[in-house]
């Protein structure tokens, strides 16, 4: 399919942009903050603007419309790019003061021209290509770069940039908060993080067994009960029905197994009817869909972000999600994936939690907490992380756990990028998969940092510290 009326082109804009450039080369670096060859139409512009470039770099800002010329004979170009065609470029110059605005011009003719190929492009790839979503991907992608080379450049000052962070910083002083982002209900976490953050990508790794699912579930929850704020999982591995019966589990404190098995009493059956209610009141959104692309999450996650104003993310698991185009290795594979995740949580401007699996590594050592190395298959992970979060059940691994042991799980914060490390422990009811904060001596502690810490702030106000 040709495309038959004539593309977008201001030969008049471009004469003006090459005339300012001979006229004054110190004007070259004004035009290359916008523009680059392929942003020209006319070929004998194109051929021009090499050819400025080449003397430019050579000769930096010593040479003229002679040398120029002179130039031209020596690459026989002159029958194509004449002295007096020259001259009349220069005829056409305008100032710098106005130069800017002319290499939009010409830059906003050159997008619409790379829209319009695009499209082209597409037409034909639709009738070609077999998988719909890896051709939605491609086309955003192209769009998004047609997009960011026709945006101007934007610098900012470092004094700009450092008043609105102290503004920032102003904000959090005087809140009575001490989370500064989303609160995920679990009290010494929220201490040691501030809460988790827009655009932060949260890995949750353990072994199988360690409770994973549960403890996002718990966060998933606390966030939209608590907080108020719409959630999504997307799960890769259990079903919404699986998920639901483990929601209901925690919320009425039925054991799962007698959820699953129906060996219910009415009683329990009333508690599950109100918990079912209870969790109908909450904006959890559910998709369950396997072997998901990144391409297919990008698109449902943008959907719920543009729709249901999610607020946090939860994908459940990692490695089950697959590249749009399978990669020669599977370690490359889960980098992408890694780096696609993060990408997401960037775009929207909400935190994303990716569940992880360590390797069997962890098992055959005699202290069986986890360590960074234990990643499986990537440490690209690892690299685009912000905030790394391990579960340890010591329990687990003993035939006679000690009292003291017994229904405690470790979170262990192995890697953040704006915090401290450090391990949190956490009460586990197996029987519910749920987790929850230490009761009595703990959670008074707990307490008891915040209010020290809150304290802190006020005294500071006291003494009205000038920042």
């Amino acid at each position: 399919m040709q495309f038959q009326e004539k593309l977008p082109c201001d030969e008049s804009a471009e004469r003006a942009v090459l005339g300012s450039m001979i006229v004054d080369p110190e004007n070259i670096p004004i035009v290359l903050e916008k523009l680059r060859l392929e942003d020209f139409c006319n070929e004998d512009h194109k051929i021009l603007f090499s050819l400025i470039l080449d003397l430019w770099h050579e000769y930096g800002n010593e040479w003229d419309a002679v040398i120029l010329n002179d130039y031209i004979r020596k690459k026989n170009l002159e029958t194509r790019l004449p002295p007096d065609w020259i001259d009349e470029l220069m005829d056409e110059a305008v100032g710098p003061e106005t130069l800017e605005h002319v290499c939009q011009i010409v830059k906003e003719k050159s997008a619409r021209r790379a829209i319009i190929e695009l499209g082209i492009d597409l037409i034909h790839k639709a009738r070609e290509v077999s998988d719909f979503y890896t051709l939605i991907e491609d086309a955003q992608m192209k769009i998004f770069n047609i997009a960011e080379g026709a945006t101007p450049t934007q610098f900012y000052h470092v004094k700009e940039v450092a008043e609105k962070v102290i503004e920032l910083i102003d904000k959090f002083k005087h809140s009575e908060r001490v989370v500064t982002g989303i609160p995920s209900g679990f009290i010494e976490l929220d201490i040691k993080t501030t809460g988790f953050h827009p655009g932060d990508l949260i890995i949750l790794a353990a072994r199988p067994g360690m409770g994973k699912t549960a403890f996002m579930l718990s966060i998933a929850f606390n966030i939209a009960s608590q907080e108020e704020k719409p959630v999504a999982i997307f799960s890769l591995e259990m079903s919404k029905e699986q998920l639901v019966m483990r929601l209901l589990s925690m919320i009425s404190e039925i054991p799962l197994f007698k959820i699953r098995s129906g060996t219910i009493s009415d009683e329990e059956m009333k508690k599950l009817e109100a918990a079912a209610l209870e969790l109908s009141k909450y904006e959890i959104f559910l998709d369950d869909t396997p072997a998901l692309t990144t391409t297919d999450l990008r698109i449902r996650a943008r959907k719920l972000k543009k729709e249901k104003g999610v607020e946090f993310i939860a994908v459940d698991y990692l490695q089950l999600l697959r590249p749009p185009v399978r990669k020669q290795s599977r370690q490359e594979e889960v980098a992408e994936v890694s780096r696609s995740l993060k990408a997401l949580a960037k775009e929207l401007g909400i935190p994303v939690m990716a569940l992880a699996q360590l390797s069997r590594e962890v098992e055959k050592r005699s202290d069986k907490r986890p360590q960074l190395a234990d990643l499986r298959e990537s440490g690209q992970i690892e690299q685009d992380a912000d905030l790394i979060l391990f579960l340890h059940r010591p329990d687990y691994y003993k035939k006679k756990p000690s009292p003291e042991e017994q229904g405690i799980a470790e979170l262990i914060i192995a890697k953040q990028r704006q915090g401290p490390t450090d391990i949190i422990k956490l009460a586990f009811v197996k029987e519910f998969t749920r987790f929850s904060n230490l009761e009595v001596d703990e959670t008074e502690k707990q307490e008891e940092d915040i209010s020290e810490i809150l304290d802190t702030q006020e005294e500071e106000e006291e003494l009205d510290i000038d920042f």
